[in-house]
């Protein structure tokens, strides 16, 4: 009967002690993958800082990935926003950037990047909207112009015609001089011509 408790007693020290491993195990693997994660993270930074956008990119995707939605993922989705919002970036996509600080801002609303997240959505949906204000322009001053040219030929048309109505005009007066001249000179006839039969007459 005395050795049941002690027996007990060895069954939860090791059940303890396994319990103890497990979660040791755990928390090893769990920091592990962080500094993996922290590894990741560093490297992707340094490939941005030397102009690597699509391996800093492609690298910021992996942390986030392997992250499964808990930090570091909001500190690769911020990044990776940063990385489509820079102006060397030949890949720049305005949109994509404010698409993941929009991500950041809303599903990691107490993230330390989430505020740095809102700023930088605010002010590239700002971009996006002058980008389209100046667009609209754009295409008005083109529409502008062309209805210029456009009136600009039709003023060309109207004096070429006024032109050409001129030089009909200036024709059909010469024309007029020289028949109001045929008939003069037939009145002169016809006058020549009386005073000849009166002559005869006498």
């Amino acid at each position: 009967m005395g050795r049941k408790p002690g027996r007990q007693r060895q069954y939860f020290y090791f059940c303890a002690a396994l319990l103890i491993f497990v979660s040791g195990c755990s928390l090893t693997q769990e920091a592990s993958r962080r500094r993996e994660l922290r590894e990741w993270l560093n490297a992707a930074d340094s490939l941005l800082a030397h102009g690597d956008f699509a391996g800093s990119l492609s690298t910021f995707r992996k942390v986030s990935e392997a992250a499964q939605g808990k930090p570091p993922a909001d500190r690769a989705a911020y990044s990776m926003g940063l990385v489509y919002a820079h102006p060397r970036n030949p890949q720049r996509d305005l949109r994509q950037a404010k698409s993941y600080m929009d991500r950041v801002a809303q599903t990691f609303p107490d993230s330390p990047w989430a505020t740095q997240a809102e700023i930088w959505a605010g002010l590239l949906s700002e971009t996006e909207s002058a980008k389209r204000e100046a667009e609209t322009e754009r295409r008005d001053a083109e529409n502008a112009k062309e209805d210029a040219e456009k009136s600009q030929l039709a003023l060309e048309r109207i004096k070429q015609d006024m032109d050409k109505t001129r030089l009909e005009l200036e024709k059909t007066r010469q024309e007029m001089e020289k028949n109001k001249q045929v008939i003069e000179k037939s009145k002169k006839v016809d006058i020549e011509i009386d005073q000849k039969r009166r002559d005869r007459g006498r």
